[in-house]
């Protein structure tokens, strides 16, 4: 599909009308597209990963239909409309683990240069000084053809506080992710947000100051294990709602 049918395809999946067999297939079709390319820089990735020392973990995903057409039909909602072809995170990858701030960067670049190095464009945002209701990552968008390969670095910090906020999220709306107030639970889940964005804040302080501390490889290794108690508590936090939401009646 060309970029001006995807384009025009996203127009009428953000309709709240019911979507026709038709365009469903066109946007399966399309996702196959992804799929394939998703494959190709995930096998880019894996091998950087085996060059560092530093042990990581690689996952991807691919938004389903259903996501994709939820999230151009609540862009719509909220009076921004969403150009199905220019979306960056339809393909996703993944790579968290005990880095620094300063190893998050050069795991960046050379993600940047291996890619760039086979024609193809990246930009990079960084969310760490401008985080998204406390998110907090590296991302290198690269651009394959037309579409999007979006590759998400984090620290293990970074990476648990995304997946509480992200469990949240299935509790209360994905509008929160955006800044949206929560569909339900009123000012105490406003607040909890809100506590959470501040947790955020700290520990991008405490992982700033690590990376200004450490000189050599033994000093990382302390310096890093001295962060262990505030990652325990994410852990336990995420394993706190994980069981609230097992506990939860089916809807």
């Amino acid at each position: 599909m060309s970029n001006s049918a995807v384009q025009k395809l996203g127009k009428r999946l953000e309709l709240p009308a019911a979507v026709s067999e038709e365009d469903l297939t066109l946007l399966e079709d399309l996702l196959v597209d992804y799929s394939e390319l998703l494959t190709a820089a995930r096998g880019v990735v894996d091998e950087l990963c085996d060059i560092v020392d530093w042990p990581l973990g690689v996952t991807h995903r691919l938004k389903t239909t259903d996501t994709l057409i939820q999230k151009l039909q609540r862009a719509k909602a909220r009076g921004s409309s969403t150009n199905l072809a220019r979306i960056q995170d339809i393909a996703g990858i993944r790579v968290s683990g005990r880095l620094t701030l300063a190893e998050q960067d050069q795991l960046g670049g050379m993600v940047v240069e291996r890619f760039e190095r086979q024609g193809h464009k990246c930009s990079v945002k960084d969310r760490r000084e401008d985080p998204m209701v406390g998110y907090r990552a590296v991302h290198v968008i690269v651009s394959v053809g037309g579409r999007f390969v979006e590759i998400q670095i984090r620290t293990v910090g970074q990476d648990l506080w995304a997946n509480v906020f992200e469990r949240l999220a299935d509790i209360f709306g994905r509008g929160i992710r955006y800044g949206e107030p929560p569909e339900h639970g009123g000012q105490a889940v406003t607040d909890f947000i809100s506590a959470m964005e501040g947790f955020s804040a700290s520990l991008y302080e405490m992982e700033t100051e690590a990376a200004a501390s450490i000189v050599s490889g033994r000093e990382r290794e302390v310096t890093l294990a001295s962060m262990d108690p505030v990652l325990q508590a994410l852990r336990e936090l995420l394993q706190t709602i994980e069981e609230d939401v097992k506990g939860r009646p089916a809807t």
